[in-house]
């Protein structure tokens, strides 16, 4: 056991004129303060002005020597660090060595804290010896409740990299790519003993930046990733999985309503509108409406210390004139707020992490005829802001007392290796920001004088009691009570949920409660045709919606309810909700009723609707991505060949996770490589955008993208060459083969350059 002091502190004081988001001065510990203060000086003062960061003009290694230092910090004094909004205060409930490169957590029906470290994350700037460095599932609990955790128990050791945890039944599930466990503790020891397989292509080990982690159970009562395209089912002794769409890229959330919400590094939010089983059997590179859409269009960001240490800081537009991370670079840990203790202005907003850039962003969500729109609640400020270089904010959650929980990675490094560019490796190792390895903090976010909620027993609360939960304004009680009672299959409270989910009776209540309540039912297997009826007929729009889709099994030929909830259905395609129209496309489409169904595509009167629709019928809204006719290819030598074998292993290491095996790339993430006009250029272009990397904007088939290509001249000549060759030659292409040579002599005349290429700078080198 490890005792551990709780700290506090209290921040979201009203921003004077030298508040430190419009003054190259950070606010921040005392041991901090005078750096900052000297360094700022000598940037003001002796640097010559040629060399001054300007708007818009690179940061260079010139400016490096005035870079201020980034020592490790105490809890105490990463605690004085923080800026935060609204009058709330944050506290550190467990830091190292309780917790060491914490990545993930979960929380258990007892209210312990099941922790993710990540303890071989890059341990150097190489990132030699990551997969020796065992990784662990550990449990915190605070046993003498004041409200820090002061015990750890280690569940599960040696693993290489885990990612993601999640409770299930009456053990947990453990993200170990390439492997998903079910893991349990048999004997009562706080141990692991028992390790099943659920799935063994859960991701892979080949680039932890890419590749599965999230493990969100919806509230459909589906087990959802990152990076991976199945969902995964507990039928109680096995586990069932379903294809589903590919998402990006660290840490996933779901609303109320059980939409899904994640990130893509420079793009901080995105989401599916709607449920992305229906659209899985459509061919690759169909256009999916409501799937993957941007949900925040404003991507730049103000953090409160100047952010040299950011993987592309000498591009123009990286950082602003005062140094600070002009536009998010690394988004993750995005988290949809369903707690009751920040207030209800909090409530539903989405908050995002970003680690390169030291802060936490609040957006505040509208929506309107199904589409949601994600606006800064602080204009030209942040959430949660920090003067140490070194707090990693990676993911979040809504913990059982209702507070929001930051888990911080406290690592000096937080770009993987594959991507790490000469200049940040410089900044790593000029400045010490390998060691200290395995810190970690978890915070917790709450009003002042708050207290965290008393060690709750949730699992051991009668079914009768667990029904009641379903109503609780929190949305941890009532994801866990639905877990728990689909668990329990108790049949005895069956006639409870279906008077909850009434909404004509008295013991009705609020519509997030009826949304549980029909999917507990769902999830147990005691939904019937009658309660669907009444709930076809909720005052609630996203209740009715539900009903329509949960009543997709009862359509099938040959039910005798069909007929009758057919009807019911039917009588909907006048309803005036967006998302019950929305729902109908999607049922109507995928029950096969085309008639119904176009009837949506020409008069529903929301845009969304109409395009699911359409999509449903294989419109040309669905139609994969087309190919221009190429000449036959010219057959490969056997080094040729070679090399385009070699290059297969290349691109599945570095550039499947975001191109896609399919090459059709992801909306959001990677724009094709399928019969674009890139692929076809020299290989003196292709070359120098694998060695120095690719910045938007740029065109790919007529269509403008925005977003950048990260470097991968960590490659050597050989890889770069096969991997060119390989996408040279897939998928139909026959284009001709790249040589190491060809590399070797692009990379000496390019050995100069440390910034990523424009389209307008390639241009020249297209003839060559």
């Amino acid at each position: 056991m490890l005792p551990i002091d709780c700290v506090r502190v209290e921040r979201g004081r009203p921003r004077a004129q030298n508040d430190p988001r419009h003054n190259i001065l950070s606010a921040g510990p005392p041991v901090l303060h005078a750096a900052f203060i000297a360094t700022a000086l000598i940037v003001a003062l002796t640097t010559p002005a040629e060399q001054r960061p300007a708007k818009g003009k690179a940061f260079s290694h010139a400016m490096q020597p005035v870079i201020p230092p980034a020592p490790a910090l105490s809890a105490e004094d990463a605690l004085k660090a923080f800026t935060l909004k609204d009058g709330l205060q944050v506290e550190c409930i467990a830091r190292e060595p309780l917790v060491e490169t914490p990545v993930a957590l979960a929380f258990g029906a007892d209210g312990r804290i099941w922790v993710v470290e990540m303890r071989g994350f890059m341990p150097n700037v190489d990132g030699r010896g990551e997969q020796e460095i065992p990784g662990r599932i550990a449990v915190l609990e605070d046993t003498n409740g004041d409200d820090t955790m002061d015990r750890k128990t280690i569940f599960l050791d040696n693993l290489v990299m885990p990612r993601a945890v999640a409770l299930a039944r009456d053990g947990v599930l453990v993200a170990e790519p390439p492997h998903l466990w079910f893991c349990r503790d048999t004997n009562g020891d706080g141990k692991a003993d028992e390790k099943t397989a659920v799935a063994s292509d859960y991701g892979d080990q080949k680039n932890p930046e890419h590749t599965a982690n999230g493990l969100v159970r919806g509230i459909d009562n589906w087990i959802y990733s990152l990076y991976h395209t199945f969902r995964y089912r507990d039928q109680g002794t096995n586990w069932i999985r379903e294809s589903t769409a590919q998402r990006t890229q660290w840490g996933l959330s779901q609303d109320d309503f059980g939409r899904l919400f994640y990130t893509s590094n420079s793009d901080q939010l995105r989401g599916d509108l709607v449920p992305s089983h229906y659209f899985t059997a459509k061919p690759p590179g169909s256009k999916l409406p409501g799937i993957n859409v941007q949900i925040a269009h404003d991507q730049s960001t103000w953090p409160a210390r100047v952010n040299p240490g950011v993987n592309r800081a000498y591009e123009p537009g990286t950082l602003r004139h005062d140094l600070r991370l002009a536009r998010f670079t690394s988004a993750c840990g995005s988290l949809i707020y369903r707690g009751d203790l920040l207030g209800p202005q909090f409530y539903g907003n989405a908050f995002v992490c970003e680690p390169a850039g030291n802060f936490v962003r609040r957006n505040i969500l509208a929506e309107k005829d199904a589409i949601i729109m994600a606006t800064n609640a602080y204009p030209e400020d942040e959430f949660l802001t920090s003067s140490d270089e070194r707090f990693r904010p990676v993911n979040l959650y809504t913990g059982p007392d209702g507070a929001l929980y930051v888990v911080d990675m406290y690592h000096g490094i937080i770009q993987h290796r594959t991507y790490v560019t000469p200049y940040l490796r410089k900044q790593i190792l000029d400045r010490g920001l390998e060691r200290p390895l395995h810190q970690g903090r978890i915070y917790r976010i709450a009003p002042r004088n708050s207290r965290s909620a008393p060690r709750i027993r949730l699992g051991d609360e009668s079914s009768a009691a667990l029904v009641r939960h379903l109503s609780n304004p929190n949305g941890w009680w009532r994801d866990n009570a639905q877990r728990l009672l689909v668990e329990r299959k108790d049949a005895t409270i069956v006639p409870a949920l279906k008077a909850l989910a009434d909404p004509t009776t008295p013991q009705s209540s609020a519509p997030v409660a009826r949304l549980h309540t029909l999917w507990t039912l769902e999830g147990m297997g005691r939904l019937d045709a009658a309660t669907l009826q009444k709930s076809l007929g909720d005052p609630n729009p996203r209740v009715r919606a539900a009903a329509i889709r949960l009543a997709e099994p009862f359509l099938k030929s040959g039910n005798p309810d069909g007929e009758s909830l057919r009807t019911a259905i039917s009588e909907l395609t006048a309803d005036n909700s967006a998302d019950v129209q929305v729902q109908l496309a999607l049922t109507l489409g995928h029950a096969g009723y085309r008639q119904s169904t176009k009837a949506l595509t020409n008069n529903s009167q929301f845009q969304l609707a109409r395009a699911v629709a359409a999509f449903s019928l294989d419109a040309d809204t669905n139609s994969p991505v087309r190919r221009p006719k190429e000449p036959p290819a010219k057959p490969l030598t056997a080094a040729e060949q070679k090399l385009f074998d070699d290059g297969q292993a290349v691109y599945e290491a570095t550039c499947l996770a975001c191109h896609q095996p399919h090459g059709l790339g992801q909306e959001g993430l990677a724009p094709p490589l399928v019969g674009t006009e890139w692929i076809g250029r020299s290989p003196e272009v292709l070359i120098r955008i694998v060695l120095h990397g690719l910045r938007g904007p740029i065109k790919v088939k007529a269509q403008p993208y925005e977003l950048d290509m990260p470097s991968l001249g960590v490659l050597d000549d050989d890889q770069i060459a096969s991997v060119l060759t390989y996408v040279r030659r897939e998928w139909g292409h026959a284009y001709s083969a790249v040589t190491p040579d060809m590399v070797k002599k692009v990379r000496a005349k390019t050995a100069s350059r440390e910034g990523a290429w424009t389209e307008p700078e390639l241009a020249q080198f297209h003839g060559q």
